[in-house]
């Protein structure tokens, strides 16, 4: 994971098949409707950035195989379907800035256009192209992350995969920690307005559990302690760093394991993912970071 210039971005796309090159103001996207992308549709799009390669940002339509989607995707093509559906309804919304110096609010949806063959063809394919909105939002991007295609597609939870990718965007810079209001982490997340309204909510069912993945599948570590205002939570402070070596080849270990049992694993089962949360927490213990204890109550 690092943050790169869009040259890299070229590199990375033609020398890794695994990675996947987003641009940052994409990772940074806030959705209009208030509800984000489901972890299907959020999937789907970073296959067809990666599929779209360099060409992401040009206006030319995209003709990509359902075979090569569900290499590794695994889903019907009614499921697909679908999820490239949403792609092509869900409007979202990024701040750019002007050649004059002046900011604006720039919307529109994720796909424009969209083509779909008929199911009952072997080769059938898709054609997609990317929203005008979309295209100038990658094409004025000066920051870029890699991340890894097999952990995006690894990920059971949208709240773990979207704070993986606003993650990916840190990791190798300078600060290894950062101080996020509490609305602002909902957005982050991908939380719907109206869920997991209180703390603890938010805490153990998004935030916990993306800290969780994040810490089996992806090539660094993260942790996070709830910042008060009185008796209030008013922000939380995120805190990451690389894995050693050992960390990386237990999740890469992972990674080729099957799902199944992947939840026990994750629950302390595997050492060695205990040891990277240990090494972990001793390092932010230093730094003055933990973890409330508020107790645990199920959503309203």
């Amino acid at each position: 994971m690092a943050k790169i210039t869009t040259l890299d971005a070229v590199r990375i796309h033609r020398q890794n098949p695994d990675a996947i090159v987003a641009a940052g103001e994409v990772v940074d996207l806030r959705f209009v409707s208030g509800h984000s992308l489901s972890l299907r549709a959020a999937k789907l799009f970073c296959l067809l950035v990666q599929e779209a390669g360099v060409n992401v940002a040009e206006p030319v339509q995209h003709a990509i195989p359902y075979a090569v989607l569900n290499d590794t995707f695994h889903l019907s093509r009614d499921e697909l379907a679908e999820a490239i559906q949403e792609l092509h309804s869900t409007t979202v919304a990024v701040e750019l800035v002007s050649q004059k110096g002046r900011p604006f609010l720039k919307s529109g949806p994720i796909l424009s256009d969209v083509e779909r063959e008929p199911d009952d063809l072997d080769d059938a394919e898709i054609r997609v192209e990317f929203s005008p909105a979309m295209r100038r939002v990658i094409a004025d991007s000066t920051h870029w992350a890699a991340v890894s295609r097999r952990a995006v597609l690894a990920f059971e939870s949208k709240y773990s995969l979207r704070l993986y990718l606003y993650l990916g965007l840190r990791v190798n810079l300078r600060k290894s920690s950062e101080v996020i209001a509490l609305n602002d982490l909902r957005e982050i997340l991908g939380v719907p307005a109206n869920r997991f309204e209180r703390w603890q909510d938010l805490r153990r069912f998004a935030l916990e559990r993306a800290v969780a993945e994040i810490n089996q599948l992806a090539g660094f570590t993260v942790a996070f302690r709830a910042i008060k205002r009185g008796r209030r939570i008013v922000s939380v402070e995120l805190a990451w760093g690389k894995k050693e070596q050992a960390g990386l080849i237990e999740a890469q270990r992972e990674l080729d394991r099957p799902r199944v049992g992947r939840t026990a694993r994750r629950d302390g089962v595997v050492e060695t993912i205990a040891q990277e949360r240990y090494r972990l927490a001793e390092s932010l213990a230093q730094a003055g970071l933990g973890r409330t204890s508020e107790p645990d109550h199920e959503p309203q």
